[in-house]
């Protein structure tokens, strides 16, 4: 067998082909704690800017809906393929006791793993407090009172905001898209407002997630 033949040979030309093709973005898992509401807006956005299915896979959690279940599903759907560079975990805080331990958790992956390019593998948790419909919400206002997840969809419905909005509703992306750079900003400022108060809710990352997934340069 010569020995451009062999079959490791072959594995590594195969190897910096893939590394070539994904230069100039990352493969990334998200794995929603809803069955609908957070997976439709994420595939939404993958299908607005026509980012493919092999590259931004967007996943419920099969486990459970606790944000542990979550970090669990997501290290091991990651670990059957490997081919991420980026894994994220969307949860809510809502009443989860183990939210604060999920967190930790998800730290303690990252880059802990290697993809098969044989780079560490990002594991990012994105929370929620107190829900997903927070960041819904911030496209239009900044709410910076402390919130229940019950006071968040009549907020929503008020006029000139989303008065339709129903869970798991689709459209949720397009109806907000052009108030992206207000919930951008709303974001930052709950961020420092946290961090200048020690108040941890309201508060989202999923700006982080948006932006990532917004920005992508697909060749």
């Amino acid at each position: 067998m010569g020995r451009d033949n062999h079959p490791r040979a072959r594995q590594q030309r195969k190897l910096q082909r893939k590394k070539a093709i994904r230069e100039s973005y990352d493969r990334i898992l998200i794995v929603c704690e809803g069955s609908k509401t957070e997976p439709q807006y994420f595939e939404e956005i993958r299908q607005f800017y026509k980012l493919r299915t092999a590259d931004i896979q967007v996943l419920p959690c099969q486990y459970g809906t606790s944000p542990q279940q979550i970090v669990d599903f997501a290290k091991d759907k990651c670990l059957e393929t490997k081919q991420w560079e980026k894994v994220y975990c969307v949860f809510d805080r809502d009443d989860h006791l183990n939210f604060d331990n999920a967190l930790k958790s998800a730290a303690a992956k990252d880059k802990k793993f290697k993809n098969e390019l044989h780079k560490p593998i990002r594991f990012i948790a994105i929370k929620s407090i107190p829900c997903f419909e927070l960041w819904l919400l911030i496209h239009f206002d900044c709410l910076t009172r402390e919130t229940h997840r019950d006071d968040l969809r009549p907020l929503l419905r008020q006029d000139g905001r989303l008065p339709t909005y129903e869970k798991g509703q689709w459209g949720n992306f397009e109806r907000t898209r052009h108030l992206l750079e207000t919930a951008y900003s709303h974001a930052t400022r709950l961020r420092e407002e946290q961090q200048r108060h020690g108040r941890e809710n309201p508060y989202t990352d999923v700006d982080i997630l948006v932006k990532e997934l917004t920005n992508l340069i697909i060749n």
